[in-house]
C-alpha cells in the first residue's frame, strides 16, 4: 500500500512553507521510500482543511492507497513512519486521542470530554528548544477520536462506508466531527507509536474561532 503525504499550509509562499517544520521531515521521507512515498502539498491554503482533505479522498488517485493528513508545524521523525501505517490494523490511524467522549461537557475538546484514564498515545512537543514527551496512555490502543495533528486513513475503507469530513467546520473540532462519524460507520480507529515532534502546544482553545466552533459543534451533534 502506498502512501500520500498530505499537507495544507497558510504559509504565504513556497518559500514561507520551506521554513515550517514538516518541510524538511516530508522530503526525508521521501528519500527514504522513494516508490512509496507521495507528497501532496496545497500551500496559501485558505480553505477549510476538511473541504481540502474530502478533494483528496475523493480523488482517483489515492484509490488503494493510505493518506496521511499531518499539519506543518509538525516534524515527521519516525524513520518506520511508512512501514507502521502500512502495517496498521486500523482503517483510521492517529498518534494520540481517548476511547471514550462525553458531549455534555461545555468545551467540547477531546482530552476535556473523556476520563484520563481513557486516553491513548504519545506525542513530542517543543518550546524553545526543549522537547519533551507527552504520555497520554497506551501506544498501540483502539480509538475513539484522535487528535487532528496527525490523520491516516486507508482511502478504500472510508469509501466503502462513506466516510467524509464534515465541511460545516473549518479547522476545529473537524477531527471530533470525523472520528464521531467513523464511529458511527463502523471504522476502526486507533494510535500507534510513531515519532513525531510537534511544534504547537494545542493552546487556541481561547480564540474567538475556537469558541464558535464549540458552539456550532454542540449545535450540530448535541441535538
Amino acid at each position: 500500500m502506498k502512501l500520500a503525504i498530505v499537507v495544507c499550509s497558510a504559509a504565504k509562499t513556497e518559500e514561507e512553507f520551506r521554513t515550517r517544520p514538516v518541510y524538511p521531515s516530508l522530503q526525508a521521507q521521501q528519500l527514504l521510500h522513494p516508490n512509496d512515498v507521495e507528497v501532496i502539498v496545497f500551500p496559501c491554503n485558505t480553505k477549510g482543511l476538511p473541504e481540502v482533505y474530502n478533494c483528496v479522498l475523493r480523488d482517483e488517485k489515492v484509490t488503494g492507497k493510505m493518506v496521511l493528513f499531518v499539519h506543518d508545524d509538525v516534524e515527521l521523525e519516525d524513520l518506520f513512519l511508512y512501514e507502521k501505517l502500512k502495517e496498521t490494523p486500523y482503517s483510521i490511524t492517529g498518534l494520540a486521542g481517548t476511547k471514550s467522549f462525553d458531549r455534555r461537557v461545555d468545551r467540547c475538546a477531546w482530552h476535556l470530554c473523556s476520563s484520563r484514564e481513557d486516553f491513548v498515545g504519545e506525542v513530542a512537543h517543543v518550546q524553545n528548544r526543549r522537547v519533551w514527551t507527552t504520555v497520554f496512555g497506551p501506544t498501540y490502543s483502539r480509538a475513539l477520536i484522535v487528535d487532528g495533528l496527525f490523520i491516516a486513513c486507508k482511502v478504500d475503507d472510508l469509501r466503502a462506508k462513506d466516510v467524509t469530513f464534515d465541511e460545516n467546520f473549518s479547522f476545529h473540532h473537524y477531527d471530533i466531527t470525523f472520528c464521531l462519524r467513523a464511529h458511527q460507520n463502523k471504522v476502526t480507529c486507533g494510535v500507534l507509536p510513531i515519532r513525531v515532534v510537534h511544534h504547537g502546544l494545542g493552546d487556541s482553545m481561547n480564540s474567538p474561532e475556537w469558541i464558535e466552533s464549540n458552539r456550532k459543534f454542540k449545535e450540530l451533534y448535541y441535538t
